[in-house]
């Protein structure tokens, strides 16, 4: 399950990120955007999710604007304090309209409502949709560092993990050295192969080979050490933590 997410509040975001993964433990969140031309570049750019949760007003406008710049074809939940969109919404691709304050039961109807209308489209149709659709996604191999000292090529092979300094994304290899990326790490985390990759928490992205061992943390986190790096744990937020182990054992 990929799904993409459009809040510009934070606790907001916070919180529809812990309802979608208690929903959907496995699921990969391929983009969280606040504003509705970074989510029009992304959609541009990437294959379309599974499932588009989104408010209403971005911060840069009117979330149905998006429908004006790309052909969205991903079905979507609203997440709105606005119930005067309602028909606009069901007129976009709109299936479910939750209302803030958001609580978990009418949110969970409304994933129980697609889980349904995905059942449905499966079948000869479904087969259909599926055989059309490339069968071996392509993702990056090598990702591009640029710094005073010029641009390098850094071969995703050897990153051992992506993690946010003030702001910026950095890729760091298997012996520390840590390049800077242009990309968003919601925009890494969607190109990288997730077999490989595993976003840890907000701010950090790990590879599974560079994995030393694990031990528990508190509040049911866990402290992850990386392989030949001496530098303190990287910790899983508590919400991600059964997706860790998920994606652990394969």
């Amino acid at each position: 399950m990929r799904l993409l997410l459009l809040e510009d509040e934070e606790p907001a975001l916070d919180l529809l990120r812990r309802f979608a993964l208690t929903y959907y433990p496995a699921a990969t969140i391929v983009g969280e955007f606040q504003q509705v031309a970074e989510a029009a570049h992304f959609l541009s750019t990437h294959p379309a999710p599974d499932l588009i949760l989104t408010d209403i007003e971005l911060l840069d406008g009117n979330v149905f604007r998006l429908f004006q710049q790309v052909a969205v074809s991903s079905p979507i939940i609203f997440v709105t304090a606005y119930d005067q969109y309602l028909v606009q919404a069901f007129e976009q691709n709109g299936i479910g309209y939750v209302l803030k304050p958001v609580q978990y039961a009418p949110f969970a109807a409304a994933l129980q409502k697609y889980d349904r209308l995905r059942q449905a489209l499966q079948g000869a149709a479904w087969q259909q949709l599926a055989a059309a659709l490339p069968s071996t996604p392509r993702y990056k191999q090598r990702l591009l560092s640029k710094s005073r000292q010029g641009l390098y090529l850094v071969d995703v092979a050897e990153v051992a993990s992506i993690q946010l300094r003030h702001g910026v994304a950095h890729a760091l290899d298997r012996t520390g050295r840590a390049y800077p990326l242009s990309e968003t790490l919601a925009q890494l985390e969607a190109c990288l192969d997730p077999h490989a990759f595993f976003r840890l928490n907000r701010g950090e992205i790990i590879a599974l080979t560079a994995i030393e061992r694990l031990e528990p943390y508190f509040n049911d986190a866990l402290a992850v050490y990386l392989r030949g790096l001496p530098d303190a744990p990287l910790v899983s937020s508590s919400h991600r933590t059964p997706a860790l182990r998920k994606w652990l054992t394969g």
